[in-house]
């Protein structure tokens, strides 16, 4: 692959997608290597052991996760209070179900701008700011939607100066993947624990 300059995200963000799909060949343009809203660029929050299942809706084939829609609706706030405007936020689930959780959760919200929308909705944007949600929380180690690698960078390379993960460690890691992205979020030094969160 040949060397290609990207000008949308902090070397943070970049990192891992960077090294599992593109062999390392992205560089980040100087201008946007550093630029940040704090100085946590990344962040990982794992909700392994806290309860968070997920659930299939009532008619549905689509997956929700109430305590993780919680805690993504947490997080908004959080980044509102650093000074974002909504408009420069998205959330992004790769299920409906949660999409729809996180709307109704965040209504007031997105009357100022806020969006909340899947993988596929959100493909070729950009926010300043991005919450994602993987959702899946089972004893199974079932990942569904989420081994769909190339779908799922897409959600993890819309931020441009942070971005902010929460997942279950014990149910998505059995995926490689995201073995190899929490596992590099505690190198960097990027890895929270839900339990310090809410």
């Amino acid at each position: 692959m040949t060397l290609a300059e990207q000008y949308r995200m902090n070397d943070a963000i970049l990192r891992y997608p960077n090294a599992a799909l593109y062999g390392g060949a992205l560089r980040s343009h100087p201008a946007v290597a550093k630029h940040a809203i704090d100085d946590a660029p990344l962040e990982v929050i794992d909700t392994a052991g806290r309860g968070f299942e997920e659930e299939t809706p009532e008619a549905s084939e689509s997956k929700a996760n109430e305590g993780e829609a919680a805690l993504a609706a947490a997080e908004v706030e959080r980044l509102l209070e650093k000074g974002l405007a909504p408009a420069d936020i998205a959330v992004i689930a790769p299920y409906d179900a949660q999409v729809q959780r996180l709307r109704q959760m965040l209504v007031a919200r997105l009357d100022q701008g806020l969006e909340v929308d899947t993988v596929d909705g959100f493909q070729g944007r950009e926010k300043e700011a991005v919450v994602v949600t993987l959702v899946r929380s089972n004893e199974d180690g079932e990942v569904g939607f989420l081994a769909d690698i190339r779908r799922m960078n897409v959600a993890l390379t819309r931020a441009r100066k942070k971005l902010v993960v929460i997942g279950d460690s014990a149910t998505v890691s059995r995926h490689p993947f995201y073995e190899g992205f929490f596992r590099d979020a505690e190198k960097q030094g990027a890895w929270r624990s839900a339990w310090d969160r809410c």
